[in-house]
Parts: C-alpha cells; structure tokens; sequence
C-alpha cells in the first residue's frame, strides 16, 4: 500500500510546510510610475558598490532615499534622478577632500557679451582723453611672421613698391610649358633674405595678413623691369612660350596698414629721412 506525504501535496497545492517562512532574497519591483525605472537604476547601483568600501555603500543607500522619496511624491523620473547623481558627485567630491563650491566656474560667465564689447569699443572711440594704443592685431602678427618677411616689409618700406611680371603664353612650343607665371620679382636678392627661394612663399602670407598687395599698376620707371626681364628664369620662360605670349607688369607694394604695422613694430626712420 502506497504511503502519501501530506507535505508533497501541500507543496503540490502552494503551501508551505516551514514553521516560520523564510523571507524572499529577491527585491520587490514596483511598477507604477517612475517608481519602477527609478528603483532598477538603485538597485544596479547599489549591487555595484556593495564590494567596495562603507563610504560606497552610503552613498548607494543615500541614492536609494533620494529616489524612493521623490518617487513617491510624483515627482519626474528625469528630475529624481538627476538629483540622485548629483547627491553621487557630491560624496565623490567629499571622499576625495575637494571643498564645495571649488568647481571650475563657467568660463563663459565673465565675458562680455559681443554687442557689450562693440559698446566698449565705441565708448572709448568716443573719448577725448583716451591715449593713442597700437592696433590690437599688431601683436598677434608679429608672432606669424618669419624673420624674412621682416625684411622684406623694411624693403618694401625704406626702398617703395617693387617690380612684378606676370607671364601668360598663348600657344605654347613645349608640351607642358607652363602657361601662366605670376608674380615674377627679385624681392628674394633685392632684400638679401637668408632664403631668397622662399620669397613667393613669405609675399603670400604677407599677403594674407593685409600687410602687402600686388598692384595691378606699372611703376613709374619702366626700366626697372629691364633687369627682371634679364633674369635666366624669365628669359628661359619667354623662350618656351609660343605665339600670344603677353607680358604684364605689376607691382609688390605694402599696404597702408602694412606701412603702419612698419612704423610701429620695426626699427626703422621715419618715412621722409629714410627717402
């Protein structure tokens, strides 16, 4: 005759047969509202910092308040939570002894304004006794400058504008002669730079900073093209290029803000003494 267990139906049907009932391991979840996302993100971070030290712990159980009250008085879930990181930084901020309030301040928040500075700038365009200061872009220029293109702005200052040739061929001879060379000059010599090789390079940034121009103007002396056009270089040109070949002079010359970034920022005598 087969012996039944009451207990395995009881366990069959749900009951238990414990004395006193064991208390579940597993967390509750609810899941209304905010309540349900808020109290997840808690409990990752608190299975997260149970192997660290008590501080870590705290902290966990301070954030686990934090949500629980602001969840249950409907507040929402991105406003509790944002105050539950910043209750997180704040006990990193102490446990790494950094006083409150030492926070980079925001590096926007004492300058002024665009409209603000154009005021400042007219108010003391405006005032009488303001003292005569340099243009504010003379600094930053002087640190883009070589020291050859130093030379060549007194060159171009103490001796005037210098002569230009722009070559453009027709027809050319020569498959792959070149068909346009612009601004041939003798700046490189005529100023003794340490790297005469260098000086289309050094007039393009001196270009490029509004200090010097290429004047589309002859000079007055004509026969100061003569030796540029007697150049190996020019000569070579205007031997490969075919019919149509134009030649036209034109000019290297500082610009009025060039001749006055001269007189303030190098050594040299005043315009009439140095002529």
């Amino acid at each position: 005759m087969a012996v039944v267990n009451d207990s395995d139906n009881d366990e069959s049907r749900g009951y238990s047969t414990e004395l006193v009932p064991r208390r579940s391991t597993t967390p509750a979840v609810h899941s209304t509202g905010p309540v349900r996302t808020a109290t997840g993100v808690v409990w990752v971070a608190l299975s997260a910092v149970t192997e660290a030290t008590a501080w870590g712990l705290g902290t966990a159980l301070g954030v686990t308040s934090t949500v629980v009250r602001g969840s249950m008085a409907g507040r929402p879930t991105r406003e509790v939570l944002s105050e539950a990181g910043e209750q997180v930084r704040d006990s990193v901020r102490r446990a790494l002894g950094i006083p409150p309030g030492s926070e980079a301040p925001n590096a926007t928040a004492n300058i002024p304004g665009l409209r603000d500075r154009g005021a400042e700038l007219l108010r003391r365009s405006a005032d009488v006794h303001a003292g005569d200061d340099d243009h504010p872009a003379f600094a930053r220029i002087l640190a883009e400058l070589a020291p050859d293109e130093a030379r060549i702005l007194r060159h171009l200052y103490l001796d005037g504008p210098q002569p230009a040739l722009d070559v453009r061929t027709g027809r050319a001879l020569n498959p792959g002669a070149p068909r346009t060379a612009m601004g041939l000059n003798m700046i490189g010599e005529d100023a003794a730079l340490r790297f005469p090789d260098r000086a289309d390079s050094y007039l393009t940034n001196l270009r490029r900073l509004g200090l010097a121009e290429w004047t589309r103007e002859p000079l007055d002396n004509p026969t100061r093209y003569q030796l540029l056009e007697s150049q190996p270089e020019v000569r070579k040109l205007l031997k490969r290029s075919g019919f149509g070949t134009k030649v036209f002079y034109r000019g290297i010359a500082l610009t009025g803000f060039g001749a006055d970034f001269v007189r303030t920022c190098l050594p040299v005598p005043p315009l009439d003494q140095a002529l």
